[in-house]
């Protein structure tokens, strides 16, 4: 997924003063509280901010926007004018809504710290969108209710990690009233995270919303309790990011995991492929999450076209075959 240059070019001016090596400090503590099992946001310092910035702004914008995408071939005649974000932080899911939905009007999101409130007015400045330039802030917390009105899209990203299980649910039922199309959950790819999404997910459709994603189905979630279902986005590190994470690749597979809920029902898949496929010398294997539950599956060349279909499949990749053959094996 490409990132805006405008807002890469926004972030080096932010940046540009703090030394590699605070920088590097800084991630590492932030990478540290990221995978961890946090009940409060952790206090950042100016550093840790830039560290963000550098490192996890993208990987989240990255996520966003794919979730996005998926969300437009999942609703091919979805069209978002208004959104709600819930724990903005520097305004990523902005950026990623507004890079998905070109007739996006209108934008509000929610803050606790104002520091993040005055960095994302600033990033903000530098696109050429007038919906993220004049987007609505609101100094807040979540859990004291978001503001009134009805919105086309709705997102709560890396944010109910930071919440009690009690306010989770209010924070919940409060953000699908606002939801007038879509709602769009996002926790990081770990167990933790996982058990958020596996809990968002129960009380939703207990709420009558309309799965959109990754599910193929919304029945009791099949995932045993010893694993997680998670995806990854790949995204290229600039020179910056490499530095600040005393990294070598140029690239980093950022993990998650996500719900997406619709008002209408929306046409899902076959199947998920919640594994790398292994792909062998005339067959390939693939553990799936199907309308009937978890399965794994041979797919062997003699399936013709559903062979060449999972010769290219990747992780996290619908599996649209006309043809599932009789299952193996079922587990996770």
């Amino acid at each position: 997924m490409q990132f805006p240059v405008e807002l890469s070019q926004a972030i080096e001016a932010i940046t540009a003063d703090f030394a590699p090596r605070e920088l590097a400090r800084a991630a590492a503590e932030l990478t540290t509280a990221y995978r961890g099992q946090r009940k409060a946001r952790p206090h950042l310092d100016r550093s840790h901010r830039a560290a963000y910035l550098i490192t996890r702004l993208p990987a989240t914008y990255a996520v966003l926007a794919r979730i996005l995408q998926e969300c437009k071939n999942r609703i091919p005649d979805l069209r978002v004018g208004s959104m709600l974000d819930l724990g903005a932080g520097p305004g990523t899911a902005l950026w990623a809504a507004a890079s998905q939905f070109p007739e996006l009007e209108r934008a509000t999101l929610v803050e606790d710290d104002t520091e993040w409130i005055a960095i994302g007015q600033r990033l903000a400045q530098s696109s050429q969108r007038s919906a993220v330039c004049a987007a609505s802030w609101h100094q807040g917390s979540i859990t004291d209710g978001p503001p009134s009105g009805i919105y086309d899209l709705v997102t709560i990203s890396y944010t109910l990690n930071e919440l009690r299980p009690n306010d989770i649910a209010h924070v919940l039922r409060e953000a699908w009233q606002r939801t007038g199309k879509i709602l769009a959950i996002v926790e990081p790819g770990t167990p933790i995270g996982f058990g958020l999404i596996r809990t968002v997910r129960a009380e939703l459709i207990a709420e009558g919303a309309f799965m959109v994603a990754p599910c193929p189905h919304a029945r009791e979630c099949p995932m045993p309790h010893d694993n997680w279902c998670h995806f990854a986005e790949r995204l290229p590190r600039n020179a910056e990011h490499r530095h600040a994470k005393s990294a070598e690749l140029g690239y980093e597979d950022e993990k998650f995991s996500y719900v997406v809920f619709a008002r209408e029902p929306a046409q899902l898949p076959n199947a998920r492929i919640l594994r790398h496929p292994r792909k062998h010398s005339g067959h390939v294997e693939l553990e799936l999450c199907t309308k009937e539950g978890l399965k794994r599956e041979t797919v062997s060349r003699k399936l013709g076209k559903t062979y060449k279909q999972a010769r290219k499949a990747e992780w996290g990749d619908e599996f649209l075959q006309d043809y599932i053959p009789p299952s193996s094996a079922d587990g996770p």
